[in-house]
């Protein structure tokens, strides 16, 4: 089932599995994702509950921000706690992936009544971070950034009759090709599907152009783990074995989750949208 949200003009989509009279899930995809990241998940998830997938502001159906505005995580959390206002939920468990679990982090350290449990697929909270001594040198990067990238037209700032491909197959073979690890040829049909948009002469991506481009302002890591330190829910952690966290990056934060359950599965960081759904569904299903 499709849903729309409209946050004071805004207008977020969403996709729902279940009924929406038992206990809740919000789902929160990645980073240039949108909420068929779950497709593969959604159907064994315990038919008792009520899963609600978002696509955040600017991907997927969503609507782009107004261009004084930002997408900063706390942006997005903000967003997803006024869909959480709207749906009348007294309280939420959240499943996120990769930058979904940075935004999901935010809300639960901030909000904790809010949150009964978390699930955590290939994340470990705010995934883009800085060192205290670079923010000055990451805020004049991304300004020329964005002055380049407007003057040459790249990251989709080209005109909207301008088409990124040919073909919806050219699309599916570009998204294949991962930042985050190469995905299957079904995974990435799956995603492109609601982040494609067919123009006269091909297609060009749905989503915001300047979520491509590095932020002006991104979280340290000491910000990151003070989220993570007030979470107060029970916490299901599922890393890839080949994913982003293999070589050791943030686990650190693993001694932050106050009651953790961590699991590591075969496979990239895709993991829950690949092979492995079923048997990540079958531990969601018996953690909540």
């Amino acid at each position: 089932m499709e849903l729309t949200f409209d946050l004071g003009g805004l207008r977020l989509k969403a996709k729902a599995w279940g009924d929406p009279n038992n206990p809740p899930i919000l789902g929160i995809h990645g980073w240039l994702d949108n909420a068929n990241t779950f497709d593969s998940l959604a159907p064994f998830i315990s038919k008792d509950k009520y899963f609600v997938a978002i696509d955040i502001a600017g991907h997927g159906l969503s609507d782009h921000r107004s261009q004084n505005s930002s997408y900063f995580l706390w942006d997005y959390a903000k967003d997803l706690l006024e869909v959480i206002d709207i749906l009348k939920w007294e309280k939420t468990s959240i499943l996120a992936h990769s930058m979904g679990t940075g935004i999901a982090s935010i809300m639960a350290g901030a909000m904790p009544e809010l949150i009964d449990k978390l699930i955590f697929i290939d994340g470990l909270g705010a995934p883009f971070v800085l060192e205290d001594n670079s923010i000055v040198h990451n805020f004049r990067k991304s300004i020329k950034h964005q002055k380049m990238a407007k003057k040459a037209k790249l990251y989709g700032f080209s005109s909207i009759d301008v088409p990124h491909f040919k073909t919806k197959e050219e699309a599916i073979k570009d998204r294949m090709r991962s930042n985050f690890g190469n995905i299957s040829y079904q995974s990435s049909a799956s995603l492109v599907e609601r982040s494609l948009q067919k123009i006269s002469n091909g297609y060009r991506w749905r989503y915001d152009a300047r979520i491509a481009l590095p932020a002006i302002y991104k979280m340290t890591e000491k910000q990151a783990q003070l989220f993570i330190d007030k979470v107060t829910s029970e916490v299901l952690i599922i890393l890839g074995k080949q994913g982003l966290f293999a070589e050791g990056m943030f686990h650190k934060r693993l001694q932050k989750f106050r009651k953790k359950e961590l699991h590591w599965i075969t496979g990239g960081h895709h993991l829950h949208l690949e092979e492995r759904h079923q048997e990540i569904s079958v531990l969601i299903n018996q953690f909540l």
